[in-house]
């Protein structure tokens, strides 16, 4: 097949056909081939308008980005499908349409609804504590902090970002309460257990199961990224902290605990 009749054949896949991925149905509309040279090539840029039509009724949502890439991926199955190298095809997206408005390039939409939804896993199925420990005399002591969530923020960058604050409602070290906490030993506590993942991985996967259930992010390098910040500890709150190292944290811990603080 020559090189006009396979991009002839890429424009038929693409507009002849509404292609289904995951939760929204896409419609290439509005494409244009222009022959360009590059490198001393010929290569051709296809400009192209999306129509995105969510499958469901309900509020869903989508990121500008995923239809971006999305888009791409189906002209590649299209360059494939009539042995043309896909290297030479430059896709290149005006506008997109989502249920027939056109939306702001880059970006997208988190209902109310969604966002609720994140916030009600989190504060359920997030860690109830976090565990960590130190050493005191050689000896190893459980550090455990009881914990609960608020959903801070939700938005759109590179995939999903998540602002969570978290609060420790009490310290035990070996099971017993830590008692009489002071405000440097409790932004010691902090600056160390920051550092921790045991809290963010979990949030980070609740996340990401909410959304991966409308959009396969992984295939366009879109994530989720769930930051935590931890407000207080009982009645102190945390303005400020410092990270520091098991060992800087073990001899504050070990000296608080002694009375030597």
């Amino acid at each position: 097949m020559d090189n006009n009749g396979q991009i002839r054949g890429v424009v038929s896949y693409l507009t002849k056909l509404t292609h289904t991925v995951n939760e929204f149905r896409f419609r290439f509309v509005n494409v244009e081939v222009i022959k360009v040279t590059k490198n001393g090539l010929l290569s051709h840029n296809i400009n192209y308008d999306l129509e995105i039509i969510p499958k469901q009724t309900d509020d869903i949502p989508y990121i500008w980005d995923f239809f971006s890439c999305k888009s791409k991926h189906i002209i590649e199955e299209g360059c494939d499908m009539v042995s043309l190298s896909f290297g030479n095809v430059y896709p290149i997206i005006n506008d997109i349409y989502y249920d027939g408005v056109k939306i702001r390039k880059y970006g997208g939409n988190l209902p109310v609804s969604f966002t609720q939804k994140i916030s009600d896993d989190i504060q359920q199925l997030g860690p109830k504590q976090i565990k960590s420990h130190f050493f005191c005399g050689g000896e190893k002591k459980q550090l455990i902090l009881n914990i609960t969530y608020t959903l801070s923020d939700v938005f759109i960058d590179d995939g999903i970002t998540t602002d969570t604050s978290v609060y420790c409602s009490q310290i035990l070290v070996d099971g017993k309460p830590l008692k009489n906490i002071t405000q440097d030993i409790a932004e010691t506590i902090v600056g160390y257990i920051s550092e921790d993942d045991s809290v963010r991985s979990p949030l980070d996967e609740i996340v990401w199961d909410n959304i991966t259930q409308y959009m396969d992010l992984e295939d366009c390098e879109l994530w989720t990224h769930t930051y935590t910040y931890i407000r207080n500890i009982g009645d102190i709150e945390i303005d400020d902290y410092n990270y520091v190292n098991q060992s800087t944290f073990s001899s504050k811990m070990c000296d608080f605990i002694s009375g030597d603080y």
